[in-house]
């Protein structure tokens, strides 16, 4: 055994010692689920914001293998989450190693499945005790990485414990290693991501404007503030002096706001028409301003470039749409720091170099020059679906995973 591996043991071992000594009283032991299927205990984090939530997960897992329990321990489920009639208990997390030794002895699990970006010691040790799989998956990992020389020789010694890590990007996988994870027991699975249909659109309405358009490069704002819409046309003004055919499509625009934005068209010296009067745009317009949010789907569809609005200047408009919707469409998409309202799938889209990030109204005219060029939105759209369409994939490999180390135990 190496120096740092014999260190981490110990570390662990100590650990776990303290744990024993401060126990409570006798743990209280939960009642197994009604049913002959194997059981999988599941842990979901409770130090996140947001703690992941296991429902996509436990359907994929059940259309593999119809009739599997579950106790699910660790932060607490929200609400519809799970599917109905699913056979679960849920109960607290033990805390020492003869708890879990007697919560195991109680459900008789066959494998743990730790979610999320916390390693519970004694949870993980008592399951690898057991010989039971031990499965971490959507965990980053990188604040454990970084930690001191205490805690991290004792996240160094369940990193051993771990059958499989499961890590939803490079930097994870290379914190993974960093703690002292076998190498092969790591692999790159992506993130679980929600899986959103694509919006809907009329496609004769969609034929019909690709033909009036063809040939202009177009690019879409979705749901701009009022600054943002105002940024947008000056970015548009730059762009059509490379590309005199190029169109801005505005879309979900407050009425109240319509007003000023056509004010701005004119300061700008643009020419405008709008959605609403039933025009299609003639090669003199320079602007769409479509309003209606129904129609969405339609203008993502036709723009392969798209600004989401909301997220660079702050003002009235509506909410900011959520990102997976151009994404699902094949469109390259501008965003700006703004991105708490779907801040999760921001951090993927971003981490897989599938959006573009700008910071204030210059970048965005920088951005939106950029991406006039095909092969550069292509690449950004391409990553982009990826991402977004990613999530089922995803969702199939962690559960094959888990299945897998039930059936094979090391």
């Amino acid at each position: 055994m190496l120096p740092a591996d014999a260190t981490a043991s110990l570390a662990l071992w100590l650990h776990l010692r303290r744990r024993a000594a401060l126990a409570g009283g006798p743990v209280e032991l939960p009642e197994a689920p009604p049913g002959e299927g194997p059981l999988v205990m599941v842990h979901l984090a409770e130090q996140a914001e947001e703690p992941p939530q296991p429902g996509a997960l436990v359907r994929a897992l059940l259309a593999r293998r119809p009739g599997l329990r579950f106790a699910f321990l660790g932060a607490p489920l929200a609400p519809d989450t799970l599917p109905a009639g699913l056979r679960a208990v849920t109960l607290p997390r033990p805390q020492e190693p003869a708890a879990v030794r007697e919560v195991i002895r109680a459900l008789q699990p066959r494998a743990l499945l730790v979610l999320g970006d916390q390693l519970p010691a004694a949870l993980i040790s008592g399951a690898a005790e057991q010989n039971l799989p031990v499965i971490l998956c959507e965990a980053r990992l990188v604040a454990h990485a970084r930690r001191g020389s205490w805690r991290g020789a004792v996240n160094r010694g369940l990193m051993g414990k771990i059958a499989r890590i499961l890590a939803p990007d490079p930097t994870a996988a290379a914190a993974a290693r960093q703690l002292g994870a076998p190498p092969g027991r790591i692999e790159l699975t992506g993130p679980i991501t929600e899986t959103r249909p694509p919006l809907a659109a009329n496609e004769a309405e969609r034929r019909a404007l690709a033909q009036i358009l063809a040939g202009r490069h177009i690019w879409l704002a979705a749901c701009p503030t009022l600054p943002e819409a105002k940024a947008a046309l000056a970015a548009h003004q730059a762009a059509l002096h490379h590309n005199h055919r190029a169109l801005l499509i505005l879309a979900g625009l407050p009425a109240e706001t319509i007003p000023q934005v056509r004010a701005e068209v004119e300061t700008l010296g643009l020419a405008a028409v709008l959605r609403s009067d039933d025009e299609d745009p003639s090669p003199d317009d320079h602007v769409l301003i479509a309003e209606d949010t129904q129609e969405m789907g339609l203008w993502y569809r036709l723009a392969p470039v798209c600004f989401m609005g909301g997220t660079l200047l702050p003002g009235p408009g509506l909410a900011p749409r959520h990102p997976f919707e151009p994404a699902a469409l094949g469109s390259a998409i501008i965003h700006g720091p703004l991105t708490e309202a779907h801040g999760p799938e921001w951090t993927q889209l971003d981490g897989a170099s599938a959006a573009r990030l700008v910071t204030e109204a210059a970048g965005l005219t920088r951005a939106v020059a950029d991406l006039s060029a095909p092969d550069q939105a292509a690449m950004l759209a391409g990553n982009a679906w990826s991402v977004s369409t990613g999530g089922a994939a995803v969702l199939g490999r962690i559960a094959d995973t888990v299945l897998e180390a039930m059936e094979n135990p090391q």
